[in-house]
């Protein structure tokens, strides 16, 4: 590997949640290992905020860099991607919304969090530094490592009333996006309780089901004072979470019969999100997005609860689970506070989601890990 061009560019997030956990009293430390760990013909940058991610990107397009690694959760990798997007756009003329799409940067999401469900879906294994490791030492033997391809979404929405200085239109492509309702509900508490962890996961599953069974019941009287007092146990917590939210959606061009979801959400892979839920199976299939769209009861969404953990079929009279190509939503009423990978968007009108560009994996296996297997 020549050191004239570095062929690797590594993001690292002392904000994301699991390098909080782990560097928050030494992050210099953090980036000194991935520096050791890629040597000097790589380019390693360390971000605090988006202004820091746009000039490392920037630094990446300009120096040539093959392959990017991502140090960070999923909504770091959402983040990058999203960056990167931006100023190929930039580069190449093109505005948020235009037809033409660039093309994605070849990417290593780092695994070693508690979720991480794009590298899980990718494959990948190891922390940053063991996978920088292994890149570098890779291409210096002049091998080019195979990769996989994922599936990626495009969300292009209109912000209703964005501030000075802020865009109309949001550009951002992604693996799973929740527009409405319990879904849209459960990421936002979800990723308020930072880091997300798997038991952070299942107890808001069962606050959410414990709340509709317990608020709304008249045994609540006979709960202890300090049980009732639980904010996850109350009405007002259960209207909250599944509060449906009104839209007149189509999907492949074909408008639902009905206005008001329980859920609404898009993915254009299999999840699986820290062992406890699984969804979109649909999107398995390359080339497919999986759109569940959702019209019931409180009550029926905690009957379809098995289903929607388990990623199987969601049954009712007034549902579309299945593939597609496209879904438009127009927002009725309230406007539309959409959830992408994570990171959460304010005041939409309208969204559509589309199939994005293909995200290539490399396929790296750290030494330790490859002896292991």
């Amino acid at each position: 590997m020549s050191s004239s061009r570095p062929r690797i560019g590594v993001i690292t997030n002392p904000n994301s949640g699991k390098n909080r956990k782990r560097y928050c009293e030494d992050p210099k430390r953090r980036l000194q290992e991935l520096v050791k760990a890629a040597g000097p013909d790589a380019i390693v940058r360390q971000t605090r905020d988006l202004s820091h991610l746009r000039e490392a990107v920037a630094e990446f397009y300009d120096a040539g860099c093959e392959y990017w690694v991502c140090d960070g959760g999923d909504g770091t990798l959402h983040w990058l991607l999203a960056t990167a997007m931006d100023v190929a756009r930039q580069r190449e003329g093109l505005a948020p919304g235009d037809a033409r799409v660039p093309s994605l940067p070849t990417v290593i999401p780092a695994n070693g969090g508690s979720v991480d469900f794009i590298a899980h879906k990718a494959g990948v294994r190891g922390e940053c530094g063991e996978l920088v490791a292994a890149l570098s030492a890779q291409l210096r033997r002049g091998q080019t490592p195979a990769h996989v391809e994922l599936d990626t979404l495009r969300v292009v929405a209109k912000v209703a009333n964005p501030a000075p200085g802020e865009p109309e239109i949001i550009d951002r492509v992604g693996f799973a996006a929740a527009l409405g309702g319990v879904a849209q509900r459960f990421f936002e508490k979800l990723y308020a309780i930072r880091p997300v962890e798997p038991h952070k996961i299942a107890m808001l599953l069962g606050s959410a089901m414990g709340s509709l069974a317990v608020g709304r019941s008249p045994l609540v009287r006979v709960l202890p004072p300090r049980v009732r007092a639980l904010p996850w146990l109350s009405r007002e917590f259960a209207d909250d979470i599944f509060e449906p939210t009104r839209a007149r959606v189509t999907v492949d061009g074909q408008p639902l019969s009905f206005d008001s979801f329980a859920s609404l959400q898009v993915g254009s892979i299999d999840i699986n999100l820290a062992g406890v839920v699984r969804t979109f199976r649909h999107a398995a299939t390359p080339g497919v997005l999986h759109a569940q769209a959702m019209s019931m009861s409180p009550l029926a969404v905690a009957a379809n609860l098995p289903n929607i953990v388990l990623g199987t079929r969601i049954w009712g009279k007034r549902v579309y689970d299945g593939p597609a190509q496209s879904l438009r939503a127009v927002a009725i009423d309230a406007l539309l506070d959409p959830v992408i990978d994570g990171e959460m968007f304010f005041g939409i009108s309208e969204i559509e989601i589309t199939r994005g560009p293909a995200l290539a994996v490399p396929i790296v296996r750290p030494r330790s890990r490859s002896a292991a297997a």
